[in-house]
């Protein structure tokens, strides 16, 4: 497997990379989010590398954040 470094300059090429990624064609190892996988390494694994955990309110209210913003993308 060779690794590239891509930048994204339009929103839409971040769900074409997902996209490849679900054909099994690339792997996707940063996701912007300051975590970096290894090659092969499973998304469970990484669970390991969250700094705090969140209190159940505080999930709550991110997981209305991120529908929001995703429902405003479509």
């Amino acid at each position: 497997m060779e690794t590239i470094l891509v930048g994204l300059k339009n929103k839409k090429a971040r769900q074409l990379l997902k996209d490849l990624e679900d054909l099994d064609v690339i792997e996707v190892l940063n996701e912007g989010n300051g975590i970096v996988r290894k090659p092969g390494q499973k998304i469970s694994a990484l669970k390991n590398q969250i700094q705090s955990p969140m209190s159940e309110p505080e999930i709550d209210k991110q997981l209305l954040s991120i529908r929001a913003a995703w429902q405003r993308d479509i």
